[in-house]
């Protein structure tokens, strides 16, 4: 995306979800990863290609089929979508730290959400490899937060978290009692790490 309070990242259509996802990359010792949030859900179909019009306005393809690879089995589809200038309040990126990770949002949150541990339910896995399409999670287990930092600014939080490890995807959702300092609720609530490298410093 080039403008707006995405600018930088990379958004990518979802078939079975009639949906767009929005992706925040990394480089860690060599290597890419990053996190991947939910962008828009509930597009007429399956979403099949996306392409920035000269209006500067995103349009979405959609297509399916009966039975397979399609949104609500509807075949077909085309929308239009334009940056209003709002902001909506979500995780704005997440990156990886040598102990842990760091959650930016796109508005500061109110003085009385992120502090507890609670507000975070994080898990981590691995796939193993199979001849069919896809393949199980393999060592799924519970990650507990150890220590919270918000930044000055309440955009910014650290979450320390003993265990993570390589070659791992991590699963966060947040609390949906989180709240702006506007007073927004979430408008996503999850995001999927590919950790292939923990930094080390």
């Amino acid at each position: 995306m080039q403008d707006g309070p995405y600018a930088g990242q990379m958004i990518y259509g979802d078939v079975s979800h009639g949906g767009i996802k929005r992706v925040f990359l990394e480089k860690v010792n060599g290597s890419y990863q990053g996190a991947v949030f939910r962008f828009t859900q509930g597009l007429e179909a399956g979403v099949n290609r996306i392409r920035w019009g000269p209006d500067g306005a995103l349009y979405i393809g959609g297509i399916g089929m009966i039975g397979g690879w399609s949104w609500k089995e509807k075949r077909h589809g085309l929308q239009r979508m334009k940056y209003n200038g709002n902001t909506t309040f979500e995780m704005l990126q997440v990156q990886a730290k040598p102990n842990g990770f760091e959650i930016q949002f796109t508005e500061s949150l109110d003085s009385n959400s992120g502090n507890s541990p609670e507000a975070y339910n994080l898990q981590q896995w691995w796939y193993q490899p199979t001849k069919d399409y896809g393949g199980p999670k393999m060592d799924l287990e519970t990650l507990k937060v150890k220590s919270i930092e918000i930044s000055q600014d309440r955009t910014k939080i650290y979450l320390e978290l003993p265990g993570l490890k390589n070659k791992h995807v991590v699963y966060l959702r947040l609390s949906d009692q989180l709240k702006s300092s506007t007073g927004q609720s979430l408008w996503s609530s999850e995001t999927w790490y590919t950790l292939n490298n923990i930094p080390t410093e």
